[in-house]
């Protein structure tokens, strides 16, 4: 699974906020992002907050057993 992890930083609270979104395009660019992250300012992060990074995350699950299918 390929994860967009958006962090915003409020340094009027000092605080970090995380915000994800599953099954992103791996070939999206900071173009693309940047302007969604600060378009969230003010609707999903407080108005203080701050655009700080983003990140594209692949992680792999390998079922080890599943019982009740």
């Amino acid at each position: 699974m390929r994860r967009l992890r958006m962090k915003f930083y409020d340094s009027s609270e000092g605080k970090s906020k995380t915000l994800s979104i599953d099954g992103v395009l791996e070939t999206l660019t900071q173009a693309e992002i940047e302007p969604v992250m600060q378009s969230l300012i003010g609707v999903l992060v407080p108005t203080t907050a701050q655009v700080d990074e983003a990140q594209i995350v692949e992680t792999t699950t390998n079922e080890v057993f599943n019982l009740i299918q």
